[in-house]
Formats: C-alpha cells, sequence, structure tokens
C-alpha cells in the first residue's frame, strides 16, 4: 500500500488537494485552480479506494489504472477484488514485479524502476525530507513512476506536462507548498544535494529547517487553540458475535508484511 503521509501532501487521496489542502474549502480549490490554471475544480470527492472496485463491480467504473499498489492483497474481501477485476473493460497495473497477484488480472503492465533506480524524496515520520539519488540503471523498460505519468500526459495532449526530469516536478510541487502548513518553497534537490536533509516547513531557501512544531503555541485548527478531544461513550463499536456468527477474523497483517 502507498503511504498514508506522501498521499496527503500530495493529493493522493478523494477528498484531499496537494500539500494539506481540503477538497471541501471553496478558498483551497480556488488556490490550486489559480495555481494550475483551468477551469473551477468540483468540491464533491472522488471515489476511495474501497469504493472504486464497488464501482468497478457494479458496472459504474469502467477502468481503473493501479500504481504502486496490490489491493488483492491489501484490501478486504479479495474475492470482491478479483470479481471487479475481472469485470473491469480496462486494468493498467504499474509496478516494479510481473509476479504480484494483482497483476495476473492486468489488460496493460507497465514496469516501473524501484529503489536506486530512480531519483526523489523521502519524508521520514519527525518530517524529516531526504534526498534519494539515483544508484544504478533500471532493467529492460522500466521507468520513474513520474516519468510514465509525464509521457502519458504528453501523448494525450495534455498541457503543464513538459518536464525533462524529477527535479523540475518537485520544484513545482515545493512552490504550490507556499503559505500551507507544509511550506517547503525553500527547499528544492540541489539544496537537498547540498545541505542534508530538512524538517519541514522550509518557507524560504535560508531557512533551516524546523525541528519542532507549534513552538509559537499557535496550531492547525481553526482557532489556533490545541482541541482535546474526550468522548464521553467508550465502548467497542465493532460487530457483536452472534450464534450464527461466533467469530471475529482479522486480515491477519502485522506491521512488517502491511506494505505488499
Amino acid at each position: 500500500q502507498p503511504n498514508a503521509m506522501g498521499g496527503r501532501k500530495v493529493e493522493g487521496m478523494a477528498s484531499l488537494l496537494a500539500a494539506h489542502r481540503d477538497l471541501g474549502n471553496p478558498r483551497h480549490r480556488e488556490e490550486v485552480r489559480q495555481f494550475w490554471g483551468g477551469k473551477e475544480i468540483n468540491g464533491e470527492p472522488g471515489l476511495t479506494a474501497t469504493e472504486m472496485f464497488d464501482a468497478l463491480e457494479s458496472g459504474k467504473m469502467k477502468a481503473i489504472w493501479i500504481t504502486c499498489t496490490n489491493p488483492i492483497v491489501s484490501l478486504p474481501n479479495a474475492k470482491k477484488i478479483e470479481k471487479a477485476l475481472e469485470k473491469a473493460n480496462f486494468v493498467i497495473v504499474q509496478d516494479i514485479s510481473h509476479n504480484s497477484e494483482t497483476t495476473k488480472y492486468a489488460d496493460l503492465l507497465l514496469p516501473a524502476a524501484g529503489w536506486l533506480e530512480k531519483e526523489g524524496t523521502m519524508t521520514n515520520s519527525e518530517r524529516r525530507i531526504s534526498y534519494l539519488p539515483k544508484v544504478i540503471d533500471a532493467p529492460g523498460e522500466a521507468l520513474p513512476d513520474a516519468e510514465i505519468l509525464w509521457r502519458f500526459a504528453q501523448k494525450m495532449g495534455y498541457g503543464g506536462f513538459d518536464y525533462n526530469n524529477v527535479s523540475e516536478v518537485y520544484d513545482e510541487y515545493c512552490l504550490m507548498t507556499k503559505g500551507t502548513n507544509i511550506d517547503i518553497s525553500g527547499l528544492s534537490h540541489e539544496r537537498l544535494q547540498k545541505e542534508g536533509s530538512f524538517q519541514w516547513p522550509v518557507p524560504s531557501p535560508e531557512h533551516k529547517g524546523t525541528p519542532r512544531l507549534f513552538q509559537d503555541q499557535k496550531y492547525f485548527t481553526a482557532n489556533g487553540k490545541v482541541h482535546f478531544n474526550a468522548p464521553r461513550n467508550l465502548y467497542n463499536k465493532s460487530e457483536i458475535t452472534t450464534t450464527d456468527f461466533p467469530l471475529v477474523l482479522n486480515t491477519g497483517r502485522v506491521r512488517d508484511q502491511w506494505h505488499t
């Protein structure tokens, strides 16, 4: 499964816009529209991962492009996911291996470059951004995920995808974060290569990063204050067992096998 922090940073979730912006916030939608140009952004969220497979199974959705994940293993109800992919008119799977369970359902398989075969950045749990250099060439026709996407966009005639390298993509993303609570407009691949890792926010080219957030006691809430959540009714909301259904089962996953 793709990582959650990355999804929130770059609009990888159905209800979000890039750089921690909220799709339901008209001001945030307008900021993104102005940044990229184009028409007004729809405030209704798209389908979530599980909803997409519901839509494939019902026929509402006809095609799907799966990148860097293995939903037959990762999502619940594997038989349903299999049926959904069988029913889809067209399935693209983009992965570093042709042996995942999901690739067996691909009409088109796009080989992606893996770690060490592409350059980019990684952010860890303490908000620390590190540069990751390309060390070896990818095998065969494999390309970095970002390059596959921009080549597709170029072939389709979409504007704004005239990148030459992933550093240009990162520059655009950094500029898009300006003024947000995840502002890294002061970063670039060049700066990360020369100066090492940084903890976001990094709002200017001279800024050294932010080891500790909220030192000014201003928080990311509507009124800038800490909000404590104290639920009154604390009880287990899981399904209750019955004589007909006496067992509660989980997927059996543990931490170190989470990412398939």
